[in-house]
């Protein structure tokens, strides 16, 4: 995805993500349906898809802004989604994932940024997911646990989003509108495609 229009990085080679922290808001008993409107609104609003905030932690030229976003509370929590890698298995595919061993992704000295980091991917078709943590901090009984619970509502969302019920818009679904949902949702049902 670009990042900016002013930026070129046509002839880079790498990968560009940019880490920030969320608090997503849910309420309990939501609907499924109405979690992923909320969660979508959400994370819609965040300025420039979080980019700013590495710039401003890491990069802002006043040292005093630099130090006050280092003080913040940092999120206990990684999350990471490094998207398809299906048309690496598909034949004729100038790369392909190695199967060889490529030892541990990061020195056994250095101090995790997180103490759960949870990265998922698309690979042959599913989704996989990977649940990092220290067996200092947590049990692996513990991580099991959450990790189901994860699939179990992974699982709830996907059955909405199946059902005859799933669909419908949102505000960021007509930036130029300036509609809140309500307003969206009764124009739908006045067309006669509400979700």
């Amino acid at each position: 995805e670009d990042i900016s229009e002013e930026l070129d990085i046509s002839r880079t080679v790498g990968w560009f993500t940019s880490l920030f922290p969320v608090w997503l808001e849910t309420a309990r008993g939501d609907e499924p349906g109405e979690t992923l409107k909320s969660v979508k609104e959400q994370l819609r609003r965040i300025p420039q898809r979080g980019i700013g905030y590495g710039l401003l932690r890491y990069l802002h030229e006043d040292t005093v802004v630099r130090q006050q976003m280092a003080a913040l509370p940092q999120p206990q929590i990684g999350f990471n989604y490094l998207g398809q890698f299906d048309s690496l298995a598909e034949e004729g595919a100038v790369f392909a994932p190695s199967r060889a061993s490529i030892g541990a992704p990061r020195s056994m000295e250095g101090q995790r940024a997180h103490l759960l980091d949870v990265n998922g991917g698309i690979v042959g078709g599913q989704l996989q997911m990977e649940w990092t943590y220290s067996a200092h901090c947590h049990q692996r009984a513990t991580i099991e646990q959450v990790a189901n619970d994860f699939v179990d509502a992974l699982r709830g969302l996907i059955a909405h989003c199946q059902s005859t019920e799933a669909g419908g818009y949102t505000p960021s679904d007509f930036p130029d509108a300036a509609l809140d949902e309500d307003e969206i949702d009764a124009l739908m049902l006045e067309l006669g495609q509400a979700d």
